[in-house]
């Protein structure tokens, strides 16, 4: 990427191994909800479910979740506070174009996003050439880190796909601001 961003791709981050037991653990620990928003004059589902764990949250983090947040640490010098699942049930679920704006109160942010479960296209455009996407599939065990301007200058999605039946979860860790 060009220097207002930085994203980097670590293929097969966690092992099937240990990619298997974490999402076994998630599946059987996380508190999955759906949320409603008022989209014009209705409310809508959101079309994913999502529950978290860290530090300062109603779910502490669980064995293996915290083993993964420690290699992460260790990976990209920074200290993550909390983590936010994503669960895009199958195809039919998605998340549309943003950037995860809860980061501006931090200098230079750092996000670490695991994928678990089905592969996914991840998409990533400049905000100030909107037309140009890059995707990369993300599979089980991968792992995308985003740091520095990436927030502040580009935007990411996971897109909507019919032809995918299997369920993903996603693990995206978070700095707390200071």
């Amino acid at each position: 990427m060009s220097g207002d961003g930085d994203v980097r791709l670590w293929r097969g981050w966690l092992d099937r191994e240990s990619a298997d037991a974490l999402l076994a653990e998630i599946r059987a620990t996380a508190a999955f909800v759906q949320e409603r928003r008022k989209m014009y004059d209705r409310f809508v589902d959101v079309p994913r479910e999502h529950a978290s764990q860290g530090d300062d949250r109603e779910h502490p983090w669980t064995p293996l979740v915290l083993a993964v947040r420690r290699d992460l640490e260790a990976l990209t010098g920074t200290r993550f506070s909390y983590v936010l699942f994503n669960r895009y049930r199958n195809g039919r679920d998605g998340v549309a174009w943003h950037n995860d704006s809860e980061v501006k109160y931090i200098r230079g942010p750092v996000i670490g996003s695991l994928t678990l479960g089905a592969t996914r296209a991840f998409d990533l455009r400049p905000k100030a050439d909107r037309k140009r996407i890059l995707s990369v599939d993300v599979e089980h065990g991968d792992l995308v880190v985003m740091r520095g301007a990436t927030q502040e200058h580009w935007e990411h999605r996971v897109v909507k796909d019919d032809r995918i039946a299997g369920e993903r979860i996603n693990l995206t860790f978070r700095q707390q601001p200071e």
